[in-house]
């Protein structure tokens, strides 16, 4: 894994290394190990390296035979090795054993559609010096991740915000759409902006292309092409391909002798990454030169601990197992340095529980951590996917399984409805937040929107009366983006390098294309992929109806343990971003002897962004708190 940086002048200037060389010096936690750089005329490129097998030092930035391509690359290509064959193949000539270099071949061979070619996560940038050209990519799912700022001036590009945030000729302002529709309902990372204005995030499955006069074009190459089919029946051959694809996805994202380790909940996504290495790893097809170690959180006393149901799977894989116990205490000291992990605030409360996780495992010697990212969204494994499905059989007129599904489902389903009217909920409490949210800001906001297109209002307009729809926005927008961009910030801030077999594009496009059915069946979320575990997964946990994951009782703890902290905090002289809230209303809340579960979600909102705030701009909001 690594950070990489570089800018593109548009104004005949020669671009100054230097300043490329700052930007990777600020994020290098996310490549500790080596450097490089190159410069020419009105491009320079520069990258810090993480080491997670042989470290060829000083091949970066990579390159073709005559010196005409140049590639910054941070991830992994899987079947780099099938790619690299094909490419000498054609004729090809490799300096290295580099993934990345089958990228330089890829792109003289077949230009942009090298992008069709790939199975992998990845973020690159290549520079063509023939045609002058800088072409900037992202993989399918957006698992890493990329940043850049263009004016009239050049174009800057890094793997993080912070060291865009330091090029001399940025300047930054809060971004206050943004802003409003995190403090309204939590929503993040939906769109191509970001907390900074002016900084834009790359989108998944998008590229750049930047010509050095100027003109810059951004495309999206690949959609999710999720099934809409119900097809009333599962047949032994779909179990079995799911079994082999999900299988196979782990075996090509295992480094041979390589500290590996799994993020591990009681739930099955992560349950069943564990078993089948564990499966992997008796064969002897893999040696990692020691147990797999397994990194779970856990809170004493607390109704979302999952240590009693961990025991299954510890006993079937028999890992050697670090768990992290979470205070209230360990939150609040550790805050500060999540929220600059972060680079922007956040709403969802395992982000804190995961870098945690990720800390122990750095502690432990682990360079590659396997996570169970995309399961849910994949699979349909959240309560919530119940209510959409109905709504697909409805307009199927599928009126018998519409019937049997209600009956099996009816646990799920029923906290379905509650999450479902939770989430409506927050969209009827304006007048509430109105005492905290202040009102200019809001005004503002409206007339922003009346005046130009909100480039969010297509999740609004986007028909979600069914599953498929639901699916390929919560892939695309809602709920994998920002999930991504925090296991990101987290692995990478610790120097570790995250795997994720569910999002491995040959297994995501195979289950995507599974009719709906498949996935919720019988009263079972993830219905197919239950079955393809079958011997593989222990029965307790491949047939567990509940489920809990990665979570943090951030509510509970300001509810109670941390209330006293937080009133002080907004009592005390040194807020700076009460200009998009009011802090008496804040105050206020904190006042009530009992919080809503939306209160308290609120109060972590803005008390996220305050952090956030002091983090990033120095100047002092004009309101009299």
């Amino acid at each position: 894994m690594c950070g990489i940086a570089g800018e593109l002048r548009f104004d005949r200037s020669v671009s100054d290394l230097s300043i490329t060389r700052a930007m990777c010096d600020v994020q290098i936690h996310r490549g500790p190990d080596d450097e490089g750089y190159y410069a020419s005329g009105p491009i320079s490129l520069g990258i810090r390296r993480l080491a997670i097998v042989d470290l060829n030092k000083g091949s970066y930035p990579l390159r073709n035979e005559e010196d005409t391509v140049r590639l910054l690359f941070d991830g992994r290509i899987y079947d780099f090795w099938a790619l690299r064959a094909e490419l000498e193949r054609l004729g090809h000539n490799f300096r290295s054993n580099e993934d990345a270099e089958t990228l330089v071949h890829g792109y003289e061979e077949w230009g942009l559609g090298l992008l069709r070619e790939l199975n992998g996560m990845f973020a690159f940038a290549l520079w063509d010096e023939t045609r002058r050209i800088l072409w900037l990519a992202r993989d399918h799912i957006g698992i890493k991740p990329l940043y850049y700022h263009k004016n009239d001036k050049f174009l800057v590009f890094a793997s993080e915000i912070k060291p865009l945030l330091g090029h001399p000729e940025i300047s930054v302002r809060p971004n206050e759409r943004v802003i409003r529709q995190y403090l309204q309902n939590g929503m993040v990372d939906v769109t191509e902006d970001t907390f900074f204005s002016g900084i834009s995030r790359l989108p998944p499955a998008n590229y750049v292309l930047a010509h050095s006069d100027g003109v810059v074009e951004r495309q999206r190459y690949w959609k999710p092409n999720i099934s809409r089919s119900i097809s009333e029946k599962t047949s032994g051959r779909t179990i079995e391909t799911t079994r082999l694809l999900f299988i196979d996805a782990i075996r090509q994202q295992l480094v041979a002798g390589v500290p590996t380790g799994v993020s591990l909940s009681s739930g099955i996504d992560s349950s069943s990454i564990i078993s089948v290495m564990k499966n992997i790893h008796s064969e002897g097809a893999i040696s990692y030169g020691h147990r797999i170690k397994a990194f779970s959180a856990a809170f004493p006393g607390d109704p979302i601990d999952e240590t009693s149901f961990m025991k299954d799977i510890w006993e079937a894989t028999g890992p050697e197992k670090f768990v992290v116990t979470l205070t209230w205490e360990d939150f609040w000291r550790d805050l500060p340095s999540l929220v600059r992990c972060q680079e922007e605030p956040f709403a969802a409360s395992f982000v804190y529980s995961e870098w945690r996780v990720m800390k122990c495992a750095r502690e432990r010697g682990v360079k590659v951590v396997f996570e169970g990212h995309g399961g849910d969204e994949l699979l349909c494994g959240y309560p919530e996917y119940y209510f959409y499905y109905f709504m697909t059989l409805v307009k199927q007129r599928k009126w018998r399984r519409l019937l049997t599904e209600a009956l099996l489902s009816f646990d799920l389903a029923r906290d379905a409805a509650k999450t479902t009217t939770a989430y409506i909920s927050l969209h009827t409490i304006l007048t509430h937040l109105g005492s905290v949210i202040d009102e200019v800001l809001l005004r503002r906001a409206a007339l922003v929107h009346q005046s130009s297109t909100d480039k969010s209002s297509w999740l609004s307009e986007t028909p979600t009366t069914d599953l498929a729809a639901k699916l390929e926005i919560d892939a695309v927008a809602l709920k994998l983006p920002p999930a991504l961009r925090y296991m990101d910030k987290n692995s990478m801030w610790h120097s570790i390098e995250v795997r994720l077999p569910f999002l491995h594009k040959t297994f995501f496009d195979h289950f995507a294309s599974l009719p709906l059915d498949q996935k919720i069946r019988n009263g079972w979320t993830k219905y197919a992929f239950r079955l393809a575990m079958k011997n593989l997964l222990p029965s307790q946990i491949r047939l567990r109806r509940t489920k809990i994951g990665f979570q943090t009782p951030v509510d509970k703890w300001i509810e109670n343990e941390l209330r006293g902290k937080v009133l002080d905090f907004f009592s005390g002289p040194g807020l700076k971003a009460t200009r998009y809230y009011h802090a008496h209303g804040i105050r206020s809340i904190l006042g009530k002897r009992k919080l809503t579960g939306c209160e308290s979600r609120l109060i972590w909102r803005v008390l996220n962004l305050e952090m956030w705030y002091r983090e990033f701009f120095s100047e002092t909001s004009d309101e009299d708190v």
